[in-house]
């Protein structure tokens, strides 16, 4: 059993910010747990944990004459990056294990796969158009 009482945490930065207040958690053996924080996603908490600094760097950029079509493309490669090494590496592993499970019990779940790790990759795209047009509106503001 796991029993935490009291936790919090700060992370010091250009601006501190407090990750955790006073959490309690308890979590009995066997219990399966997944945590989410009010961002909902690791990608969209490092994007905007950087947005400050970001802000600071594409606004002394845009001084030097940097237009908004640039911008962009620069924050889409920056933020496809982040969104979709990680993925790939997934899909791969994904495709991987499945496949020696369907080696291992001599069934062909082939189909199955491919509609799993497609339908997950698209929930994926969807979430970083989304994520990147949000994104790239706060850079503008400052520009």
């Amino acid at each position: 059993m796991l029993d935490v009482k009291q936790v919090s945490k700060i992370y010091e930065g250009n601006i501190a910010y407090r990750a955790l207040t006073d959490i309690n958690l308890k979590i009995d053996e066997g219990e399966f747990v997944g945590i989410m924080g009010p961002s909902g996603s690791f990608l969209y908490f490092r994007l905007y944990m950087d947005l400050d600094e970001d802000k600071q760097k594409f606004s002394s950029i845009a001084k030097m004459g940097l237009t908004v079509k640039e911008l962009k493309k620069v924050l889409t490669r920056q933020t496809a990056i982040l969104f979709f090494a990680p993925i790939i590496v997934a899909l791969i592993h994904g495709a991987v294990a499945l496949t020696a499970l369907s080696n291992l019990f001599e069934f062909n779940i082939f189909k199955e796969s491919v509609m799993v790790l497609g339908v997950f990759l698209i929930i994926q795209i969807i979430y970083f158009f989304i994520v990147r047009f949000f994104y790239t509106k706060q850079i503008q503001a400052v520009i």
